[in-house]
């Protein structure tokens, strides 16, 4: 796989991340459930879904159709119930000096302690192996006994629940009774830059941490594969430190608005990295292709601005146009598309 596929597939994980949070439901915080509470100092990567009106939204429906077939349903299937349809608010985050690909979950829901214990064990149990449970702090641990590289579940009165391996999930359940560092500084800097361009707290927020070893290396592995000057340009992300996307969704009949917040290395590094923005949105309005699959109006929308070493970028589109593209795509994928309803997919045609 050479470089730019590379990177397409990093940023595509990343915006299907973003776009999971829209299928989830309503937030009412419970007292004591600040999900960044449990986000531990060592989190390179905070993801947040607060989706307050996304059950009924145009948003939601292509990815609940989706759903059949996935994790997600040979979950609702062993436990009794579907988890998809009751969790109201979830953070996804990844330690830094973790193993590649590790991360953990904290949510909140409309779910009983006692319910989610028989259904980790159920779980457990329905791939053969042995629960067991065990305590740290005010936290209750349901785990495999007979394989701990298993994911583990963690819960208290009050939650927040979460769900992660080995030492970060330990770590997290540390971090939200306060013995360890919590959420590191500059992802709450993102945030509230996010949330100033969003005029509104945003209902979907990521923010990611790239440290200067790891671009390092990329910046190597990048010169080894790529050889012409031109696609040297792509070298400039790699002086990119802090990463932020955030989307407002509303409701039926009005815009979902999309914010970027991007911290650069230098003001240089911000400028070459708005003129590559700018040259992409200007090949891909020309796409064919990428209008059909109704992406026009974001394309056009699409406002790229510096200041100093920090870039903003804002775009926004009607919810339901949102809504067509997100059905295109995940039809697009053969994984998902067959198992999508073809009766609810008609409405989106």
């Amino acid at each position: 796989m050479d470089a730019r596929r590379q990177y397409a597939l990093f940023f595509g994980l990343t915006a299907l991340v973003v776009v999971a949070g829209f299928a989830l439901g309503r937030p009412r915080r419970p007292r004591g459930a600040d999900l960044l509470s449990a986000v531990p100092r060592d989190a390179w990567l905070v993801v947040t879904a607060d989706v307050a009106v996304l059950r009924a939204s145009p948003l939601a429906q292509p990815l609940r159709a989706a759903r059949n077939g996935t994790p997600m349903g040979t979950l609702a299937e062993a436990c009794g119930f579907d988890p998809f349809e009751r969790v109201r608010e979830v953070a996804l985050v990844s330690p830094e000096s973790g193993e590649r690909g590790e991360f953990g979950l904290a949510f909140t829901g409309d779910l009983g302690k006692e319910e989610l214990s028989a259904c980790a064990a159920k779980v457990i149990r329905s791939r053969g192996g042995r629960a067991s449970m065990s305590t740290r702090g005010a936290f209750a641990i349901v785990e495999d006994a007979a394989d701990p590289t298993h994911a583990r579940v963690a819960y208290r009165e009050g939650g927040p629940f979460l769900v992660g391996r080995g030492d970060w999930l330990d770590a997290m359940v540390d971090a939200a009774e306060g013995r360890v560092e919590r959420l590191r500084v500059e992802h709450a800097e993102l945030r509230g830059a996010l949330t100033r361009a969003a005029g509104a707290a945003p209902t979907v927020v990521l923010t990611a941490l790239v440290a200067k070893p790891l671009r390092a290396r990329l910046e190597r592995e990048l010169d080894a594969e790529l050889g012409s000057e031109a696609d040297k340009t792509y070298s400039s992300l790699l002086a990119v430190e802090g990463v932020g996307l955030a989307a407002k969704v509303g409701p039926s009949g009005s815009a979902t608005g999309l914010a970027a917040e991007l911290r650069c290395e230098s003001l240089a590094a911000c400028d070459e990295v708005k003129k590559l923005i700018e040259r992409k949105r200007g090949a891909l309005a020309g796409e064919y292709g990428d209008r059909l699959l109704g992406l026009g109006p974001l394309l056009d929308s699409l406002s790229v601005r510096t200041a100093g070493a920090a870039l903003s970028a804002t775009a926004s589109a009607p919810t339901e146009d949102i809504a067509r593209a997100l059905w295109r795509l995940l039809s697009l994928a053969p994984p998902v598309g067959t198992a999508l309803d073809a009766g609810a997919s008609e409405h989106y045609r």
